[in-house]
């Protein structure tokens, strides 16, 4: 038996002890995997994407329902077999099998809505050959207006081996986009980028439209740019018959190279980091269980009681925190402010030394190649400064928000203060994990306008003051191009502040949301544990010492396997 098996084994029997079936049940499949090899790649991305569509072009036939609102509503897992067919599979764990073109029946948000039957996922079986090498798995669509099917994918994505993010061609990346490929990233190490859709755009323009998003990407998911390769495909025209240009065939190779390659480092990769989750989960489940039974059956008693007693008073507690939170998002707001308007008036500085520069020697402005290469220096200067004041805007306000979240958390002596401890031992999430939710830099991010300023001349034949001196007509440029550039400056002063505001707010929004989850997963645990632990306690054959004893023995069963490893 490998080393491997072992701690499978150890993990199961752990689980099995502490009557987490479902646990149980994850270990169980994750063995099977690491025997079989099998990978799981699973296309994502947001809704409208085409991921459907992507699919059937993959294995060659329309299967996959598509259509222009939400469809897929249900987790799908198209695998190899001789002839096509499907299997059902409830939540209470009951199976039907049934004929391929009755699929719709059970994965279509139209013919199952909010999954009113109950499934659990569908397995489709079909000979395709890419089947051979590989599982698929097609997810609902996230971000679209149901957002159960967001939940659905959210809570698949611990079990990916290798992800397709599937990106469209007739829009660019979008800050829901990056949202959600951060959260992927976490989760899986093995991306692959495509581009759907390529068909509806030029050469030129399709390009342009994956350079754009290569440096979204590289920008907001810590991936270096030389890493990111986006496939541009287009399934429909796949579908069609015009398989030479459609792209699919690319895809389908680098699949199958990577896979053939790297398939045994994949599978161990991804199997062990879903082993350590349920480690830790167990971990926390046995010391949680162990703090409670070694507490005195009265105070034991008393903190249930407390407990829901107060419960409502702890979320009010809560309530309140996040209203000192707002207190200090609307100074952060107020602090961009005054940056913006300070970084304003430092270019605007600049751009009247750089004109004065040019007035020596006098009326070089008249001739238009120097005012071409006036307004080509001047653009420079505004693209430069409000860039590099995107850039300190977006590290600052993060840092800020984070010192006062971690100072206010870990300094308080109330309930938070514990919530930050056990964010981490029941929940396999840290506190800094939801600070993390702050971060406007999942937006996307502001485009500086210029609107119009290279435009060549500043003197216009309708106008040609010929009647003007040198000198005048040489202040009468000045007077034009500080003008035009002081209003660009307010322009883009005043759209910097109202969209850092608004994603500071939004990312606050996210926060808060994502906190209130959290504290009631957690609520919900401790709660359980505790119920379970006082009826034990009180049954009269229950040997308080020897479960004790029992979870012991587990807790020093792991330390062990895990040092000796």
């Amino acid at each position: 038996m490998s080393t491997g098996a072992q701690y499978i084994q150890l993990l199961h029997q752990t689980a099995i002890q502490l009557e987490q079936q479902n646990l149980a049940d994850e270990i169980m499949q994750l063995q099977q995997k690491l025997s079989s090899a099998e990978i799981n790649v699973v296309i994502t991305g947001f809704f409208k994407r085409g991921k459907s569509s992507l699919i059937n072009a993959l294995i060659g036939q329309n299967i996959m329902p598509t259509g222009v609102v939400p469809v897929t509503a249900i987790i799908t897992l198209l695998k190899y077999a001789a002839f096509p067919g499907i299997e059902i599979v409830y939540k209470n764990n009951q199976t039907e099998k049934n004929d391929l073109h009755c699929l719709q029946q059970y994965v279509s948000e139209e013919e199952n809505p909010e999954n009113i039957k109950n499934v659990s996922h569908v397995i489709v079986y079909h000979p395709a050959p890419i089947l051979q090498q590989i599982t698929i798995i097609d997810t609902p669509g996230v971000g679209s207006s149901l957002e159960h099917n967001t939940d659905t994918t959210l809570q698949f994505l611990t079990k990916i081996d290798v992800a397709i993010f599937v990106l469209s061609a007739d829009m660019p990346i979008s800050k829901s986009d990056i949202e959600f490929l951060a959260q992927l990233k976490l989760q899986v190490n093995d991306i692959v980028f495509v581009e759907n859709k390529k068909d509806l755009l030029n050469i030129s323009d399709l390009e342009k439209m994956m350079a754009h998003n290569k440096k979204m990407i590289a920008e907001h998911c810590n991936i270096p740019i030389a890493e990111i390769a986006i496939i541009p495909v287009s399934a429909n025209t796949h579908l069609a018959g015009n398989m030479a240009t459609s792209g699919i065939d690319n895809l389908l190779q680098l699949l199958e190279k990577n896979i053939a390659q790297n398939k045994p480092t994949i599978v161990q990769q991804s199997t062990e980091r879903q082993l350590a989750l349920i480690e830790q989960s167990i971990r926390s489940l046995i010391q949680l269980r162990l703090d409670n039974l070694q507490m005195p059956v009265q105070e034991l008693n008393q903190r249930v009681n407390n407990f829901q007693a107060t419960k409502s008073v702890l979320l009010n507690e809560i309530e309140g925190f996040h209203a000192i939170l707002q207190h200090y998002i609307q100074k952060l707001n107020e602090t961009v402010h005054v940056q913006c308007n300070d970084k304003a008036k430092g270019i605007e500085t600049e751009i009247i030394a750089l004109i004065e520069r040019y007035l020596h020697p006098s009326y070089q402005l008249l001739e238009k190649q120097y005012q071409q290469q006036l307004i080509k220096t001047l653009n420079q200067i505004i693209r430069t400064g409000f860039d590099q004041l995107k850039t300190q805007l977006e590290e600052s306000s993060k840092a800020q928000f984070k010192q006062i979240l971690e100072q206010y958390l870990l300094n308080s002596k109330n309930i938070l203060h514990n919530i930050a401890i056990h964010f981490s031992d029941y929940l396999n999430t840290g506190i800094e994990t939801i600070v993390e939710k702050f971060d406007w830099k999942a937006y996307t991010a502001s485009y500086i306008t210029l609107n119009g300023l290279d435009k060549e001349a500043i003197i216009t034949k309708n106008n040609p003051l010929f009647y003007l001196t040198k000198k005048s007509k040489e202040q009468l440029i000045v007077q034009s191009v500080l003008q035009q550039y002081h209003e660009i400056i307010v322009q883009n002063t005043a759209s910097i502040i109202y969209e850092a505001q608004y994603k500071i707010q939004e990312s606050f929004r996210k926060f808060n949301s994502d906190f209130k989850i959290k504290v009631q997963q957690l609520f919900n645990t401790l709660e359980q544990e505790m119920v379970i632990t006082m009826q034990k306690t009180n049954e009269l054959n229950f040997n308080t010492q020897g479960s004790i004893t029992t979870l012991e023995t587990m807790k020093n069963n792991l330390n062990c396997f895990t040092h000796s490893v």
